[in-house]
């Protein structure tokens, strides 16, 4: 290009206007602008993985505080009842509620209780199997003070020394009281041994809805609430004292 006099005299091309730059909008404005439908999209496509992060946290949180919770009760007694074949639903507040006013329980001492159904030998099943082998876990740690089952059960356990001798093993006041109650059964050596008492007849297997015939009480051999395990022998079978 020849560059004159004229050409230095012609007023310079206006150069191209600068586009403005677009404010940018938070979060809280864009959801303003969206319908219902539309802000729910958005939530969940932008941040599913965040809200998943949350509630995750939110139930590490809450199994925290229920454990921390729950470390603040104690158990007072610990009863499975097993093979009770009653056609009405067992009636726990008989054991878990009424022993607990008898026996002067805190709102912080527990009285837990379940039912299990256990076959045994040829017949055992593998729920039978595990059932066994979940008694055995709590008899390991010291949580189980007493099983109420059939004879087929206290006879399964006395073999391996789960129950407490009773003749050896109560005071001389409650035995005398429970006599005439023991039921015998042969130990690991083969010894017949006072391993349960005979509760049949009794307003607590009435209540309770206990099906077994009869119903035979054992204490654990390893228990360690034996205050409680003998006051609840005295409450199934003289609850006025």
């Amino acid at each position: 290009m020849k560059i004159t006099e004229e050409s230095l005299q012609q007023p310079n091309e206006p150069s191209s206007p600068v586009p403005k730059q677009e404010t940018k909008r938070s979060e809280l404005e864009k959801l303003k602008t969206m319908s219902w439908k539309d802000r729910a999209w958005y939530i969940w496509a932008y941040y599913k993985v965040h809200m998943a992060l949350i509630i995750l946290a939110l139930l590490i949180l809450q199994v925290v505080i229920t454990s921390i919770y729950h470390s603040t009760f104690d158990t007072a007694l610990y009863t499975i009842v097993v093979n009770s074949y009653s056609e009405e639903e067992i009636h726990f507040a008989t054991l878990q509620e009424d022993f607990a006013v008898y026996q002067n329980l805190g709102k912080k001492e527990l009285v837990n209780a379940e039912s299990v159904y256990i076959t045994y030998g040829d017949n055992a099943s593998e729920l039978s199997y595990a059932t066994m082998a979940k008694i055995s876990a709590l008899v390991f740690s010291n949580e189980l003070d007493i099983i109420i089952g059939d004879e087929e059960t206290i006879e399964h356990f006395a073999s391996l020394n789960g129950y407490l001798d009773l003749e050896n093993s109560l005071s001389p006041e409650l035995l005398a009281f429970v006599q005439d109650r023991l039921f015998y059964a042969a130990g690991e050596d083969g010894v017949e041994r006072a391993y349960a008492v005979d509760i049949s007849d009794t307003a607590f297997v009435a209540n309770a809805h206990l099906g077994q015939d009869p119903p035979l009480l054992g204490i654990i051999s390893n228990t360690v609430r034996r205050d409680n395990t003998d006051a609840f022998l005295r409450y199934i079978l003289n609850p006025e004292t």
